[in-house]
């Protein structure tokens, strides 16, 4: 009986493993998980800011590339995903208890940014929160972001609250208040679509992130050494000409400034 399970138990093992980089060379396609949303994936799935720059790594390894569309980004963090997917490729902002889960490769670095419409005064302090409406979802990083500012602040700031986060830029546009809190690359995308301006950052930068299976050392070493260059050149590199095809309201170079 043990002569049995033995090669079961190893056949089982063998079917719900990441594969190595080798077995990714060899199958000569490299499965990347992603959603359909703005800046990563079209709904047509065959471009987008994330889709594009994993395309480009695919070419440069001599491999096609495969999608695994996903629905949610909790969807990235369930048993089984390197089962079907070598990378994650999306808007993933790097955490602690994220990095328990995959092994992250820096992507882009972020940080929540107040918003208004376009000709709004500039916001430079904390202090001239007192006089706006700040749009926001309550159950969202973004209000206990600002419930800490507010604190640092030491006066009373008003609220709008969105129903959701999706929905703070329809409501700042239909002047349910006058400021709102995006992540910067969230912003960025909206910038020229929506007439709108980024003002003062209130929070530190974080990273957002490609993720690998943890043990796959080889994978996230080459696509940290591609997107490293990638980003090199921050005015006319491949990342910033990816940029300037889906984000025309600012540039790479100028939104760094922001972000960094």
């Amino acid at each position: 009986m043990k002569n049995r399970i033995l090669p079961l138990l190893l056949l089982c093992a063998s079917l719900f493993a990441a594969r190595s980089w080798e077995e990714i060379v060899a199958s000569k396609e490299l499965r990347i998980a992603i959603r359909v949303r703005e800046g990563v994936l079209s709904p047509e799935k065959n471009s987008g800011f994330h889709y594009d720059l994993a395309r480009a790594f695919a070419k440069k390894q001599g491999l096609t590339l495969k999608l695994v569309v996903k629905s949610t980004l909790n969807d990235y963090f369930t048993s089984g995903l390197f089962n079907e997917a070598d990378v994650v490729c999306d808007n993933v902002t790097i955490l602690p208890e994220r990095a328990e889960k995959m092994k992250f490769v820096e992507f882009l670095a972020i940080k929540q940014i107040l918003v208004t419409k376009k000709g709004h005064i500039p916001l430079t302090t904390l202090a001239r929160l007192a006089d706006e409406t700040i749009i926001v979802a309550k159950d969202s990083s973004y209000y206990a972001g600002i419930q800490e500012k507010e604190k640092e602040a030491k006066v009373a700031f008003k609220y709008f609250f969105s129903a959701t986060t999706a929905d703070q830029i329809k409501d700042l546009m239909a002047d349910k208040g006058t400021v709102t809190i995006l992540d910067s690359n969230l912003a960025a995308e909206k910038l020229l679509e929506d007439e709108l301006s980024l003002h003062k950052a209130i929070s530190a930068r974080q990273m957002i992130g490609w993720g690998v299976e943890k043990s796959q050392a080889t994978l996230a070493l080459k696509l940290t050494e591609f997107l490293e260059e990638a980003r090199r050149d921050a005015k006319s590199g491949l990342f910033s000409n990816v940029w300037t095809k889906y984000i025309q309201g600012i540039s790479y170079d100028e939104y760094l400034k922001i972000a960094q």
